[in-house]
């Protein structure tokens, strides 16, 4: 979708020139989101600018679609490209609908198909056009306010986004929201996105590809996944973090690690001798407890060996389910939370699923860097 050729920008002339980007190469596939990443000054923006042609190239070569956008009138290129910027840009004096309406406007769309689009945009980032389409920007808060700029962004449904830290100076409560609601929108539109940031865990979480870039130079271009198991040396090692476990359990859901068949389900008109012989052949030192297929809770060994009535009637409740969305982050810190090992996992009707296991997780983070850990191996031996 968005091909980048050798790319170069050099800012100045003569002794005082800087190179801002050096012959970067990659592309940004039809419907993903691409995040650029990489600390202050090291070409990320720049890079984004130029795509826009905000900034001119020195050399190399930037293509959408397969189209030179050197070659294409820099208004109409403009017009059919999404930006969103941290800063939001909104016009103070102008009402959010007529914020929104600015490029449909210049596109010449009609008064009708402006307004239905208006009122779209508003109900796609939750705010009610009745509440906001006649407010005025100094009258939202700056989660709004930067809601209203994703729909600005997307207002003649471009096929492309840009996006320059957009949500950068929001406070973290009202960031995480709009990261999910961005999400949702993109799961929704698919556009072919470009998005700086500087924060790692925000790239993780918005970015299908990552392009981490030091001093100008792309260094790594490849998933959340590899970047973070796979580093490509010791610069994004350490930008990633040395927690690089722990964000990798932010990637992974319990739908992966889930286990459908658990050895060690009880039902709740079970006598609790009989249960606790059952655990006994099983080697189990717990049962889940289910009745018509809902997980009731659990019991142990201890609880059983005294009992002689139905299970249901010692069952311990699990102080939280899990769907199989959760990710597996959350789930480490409800089990470290609650002193809890093992979590039900339950559909949207509220039946039993599986289980995840703490031992679960820990088989999934190692298996998650065995590559890296062969790879290292190797390169001893050689």
């Amino acid at each position: 979708m968005i091909t980048y050729e050798s790319v170069t920008k050099i800012f100045g002339k003569g002794i005082n020139t800087v190179t801002a980007l050096d012959n970067v190469s990659f592309t940004i596939p039809k419907g993903e989101v691409v995040v650029f990443l990489g600390p202050s000054g090291c070409g990320k923006t720049t890079t984004l600018r130029l795509t826009n042609r905000l900034e001119t190239l020195t050399r190399g070569i930037i293509t959408i679609e397969d189209k030179n956008i050197m070659d294409m009138d820099v208004v109409q290129l403009r017009q059919q490209l999404g930006y969103v910027i941290q800063a939001i840009g909104l016009f103070p004096n102008k009402t959010i609908a007529e914020n929104i309406a600015v490029v449909p406007k210049l596109l010449r769309w009609d008064e009708e198909r402006i307004s239905k689009r208006i009122d779209e945009l508003l109900q796609m980032t939750n705010l009610d056009p009745e509440l906001y389409r006649d407010r005025y920007p100094a009258e939202l808060s700056g989660g709004q306010q930067q809601r209203v700029g994703v729909a600005r962004g997307l207002a003649a449904d471009p096929k492309i986004l840009l996006m320059d830290e957009p949500f950068g100076a929001i406070d973290p409560i009202n960031r995480e929201e709009i990261q999910n609601e961005f999400l949702k929108l993109q799961a929704k539109l698919n556009k072919t996105v470009a998005f700086v940031s500087h924060d790692i865990h925000e790239a993780i979480k918005m970015g299908d590809r990552i392009a981490i870039f030091e001093k100008g130079r792309l260094v790594q271009y490849d998933t959340p996944e590899m970047i973070l198991t796979q580093p490509k040396n010791k610069f994004v090692s350490d930008f990633v973090g040395a927690d690089r476990a722990l964000k990798v359990l932010g990637l992974m859901r319990v739908s992966d690690i889930i286990n459908r068949k658990p050895k060690n389900i009880l039902q709740g008109a079970d006598r609790s001798p009989d249960a606790l012989h059952s655990l006994g052949v099983k080697e189990s030192s717990y049962g889940i407890v289910l009745e018509q297929n809902k997980p009731l809770g659990f019991v142990t060994q201890k609880t059983l060996k005294y009992e002689d009535g139905p299970v249901r009637d010692v069952v311990e409740s699990y102080p939280i389910f899990l769907s199989e969305k959760t990710p597996l982050r959350d789930v480490l810190s409800s089990m470290l939370m609650y002193n809890t090992p093992t979590f039900c996992v339950v559909d949207g009707e509220k039946n039993f699923a599986g289980t995840v296991t703490y031992n679960d997780i820990q088989k999934a983070v190692k298996a998650s860097y065995a590559d890296e850990t062969e790879n290292v191996e190797t390169e001893v031996v050689s």
